[in-house]
């Protein structure tokens, strides 16, 4: 019996150590973040975010052209925090992805041009959560329901941001 009140003195001990709060200053909130994001409609490419408070917003921009195609992945995305923890954080979002394709050819035996232009609007709404991976990296995964297509078609959508946020300079 005094072994088991021994121990359960212990663990109660311990656990109160871990309990205990720090005098740790908290980080100032990086206002400014770049880095890449990947999705059918918060856009494909190099990614800039600015934060406000507890709202964000995020642009996403690819270009690629060769001599005969082209292709613009543009993206606008929302972000609304609405819990905020040392390491993550849960956000509802709203993306916002046109995409841009033109591709031009020759055929060999007429020697007639063709072209195809393609374009559209991605729109979302959805919840996501934000992983401070090291000191100024966070990976943000993202799930909601989408419309494609320019409206044409609706389903749930994936997402991922992987972002740097410059540090903020202390005054």
């Amino acid at each position: 019996m005094k072994k088991q009140i021994l121990i359960f003195a212990i663990l109660l001990f311990s656990v109160a150590l871990f309990a205990q709060e720090t005098n740790e200053p908290i980080k100032k909130a990086s206002k400014h973040a770049v880095g890449i994001a990947a999705g059918p409609t918060i856009g494909c490419g190099l990614a800039y975010q600015y934060t406000h408070s507890k709202f964000s917003v995020q642009a996403t921009f690819f270009p690629y052209k060769k001599i005969k195609k082209e292709m613009y992945c543009i993206g606008l995305s929302f972000y609304y925090t609405l819990n905020q923890g040392k390491k993550t954080s849960l956000f509802l979002y709203q993306g916002n992805h046109y995409y841009y394709s033109k591709t031009e050819w020759q055929v060999w035996y007429n020697r007639e041009n063709h072209r195809t232009v393609e374009a559209y609007n991605n729109n979302s709404l959805g919840i996501g959560f934000d992983f401070t991976i090291f000191d100024n990296v966070s990976l943000k995964l993202m799930t909601g329901y989408a419309s494609y297509n320019n409206f044409t078609e609706l389903g749930l959508t994936g997402e991922v941001s992987l972002l740097y946020h410059i540090p903020s300079k202390s005054k």
